[in-house]
């Protein structure tokens, strides 16, 4: 009978740590993918890196690493002020959680950027990318990976912007058409331009 109670209160301990009602990024994705406020894009790095097999060897276990990205943006209009608002300070309160490091944050004029990190500095398991403009709306990207070194990724980063690593755009182009049309819902809300 003690060992049927010890593992009754075993299961009891792992079913409510399992459905802690504890906000995680993850759980607020997936609650939000099928939501028509947001848009939503999640693509595995096979298809946004190309053949880069004249990289170095070190350049390409960072892209090796990398096993998928995640955007959800939320753009603002006159028809969804309050959601907005509302779902702007459920992300901001996610994202105090102390398990999301930051690395750097920056803005002005009401625009701020925040990048944090999941895991351990050379061991970084979801590189994270919050922006938010009260004028235009916010959005969440996810880098996600297995054992990600943060300084690995801005050197192959910079490489990219440089034009040495094939990186393919053309993913994007659907969703940029999308998010202009969820950011032009009246004719008098403001207007958010993606061109790629």
């Amino acid at each position: 009978m003690k060992k049927i109670n010890q593992i009754l209160l075993l299961v009891i301990a792992v079913v409510a740590v399992a459905c802690s009602g504890e906000p995680s990024l993850q759980k607020y994705y997936v609650e939000n993918q099928e939501n028509e406020n947001f848009v939503v894009l999640d693509v595995p790095s096979s298809l946004f890196l190309g053949d880069n097999s004249g990289l170095s060897e070190e350049d390409q276990k960072v892209i090796r690493s990398i096993r998928k990205a995640n955007v959800l943006v939320l753009p603002v209009n006159n028809n969804n002020q309050d959601i907005y608002q509302e779902e702007k300070a459920t992300m901001e309160t996610i994202l105090k959680d102390e398990k999301y490091k930051v690395l750097m944050r920056f803005g002005s004029s009401g625009k701020n950027v925040k990048v944090m990190y999941l895991g351990e500095e050379d061991a970084i398991d979801e590189v994270i990318v919050y922006a938010n403009d009260d004028t235009k709306g916010f959005a969440v990207a996810r880098l996600l990976g297995d054992d990600m070194n943060f300084a690995a990724i801005m050197k192959l980063m910079r490489s990219a912007a440089k034009g040495d690593v094939d990186v393919n755009l053309d993913v994007l182009e659907g969703f940029g058409k999308e998010l202009n049309e969820k950011s032009k819902k009246t004719k008098d809300s403001i207007e958010v331009k993606v061109e790629i």
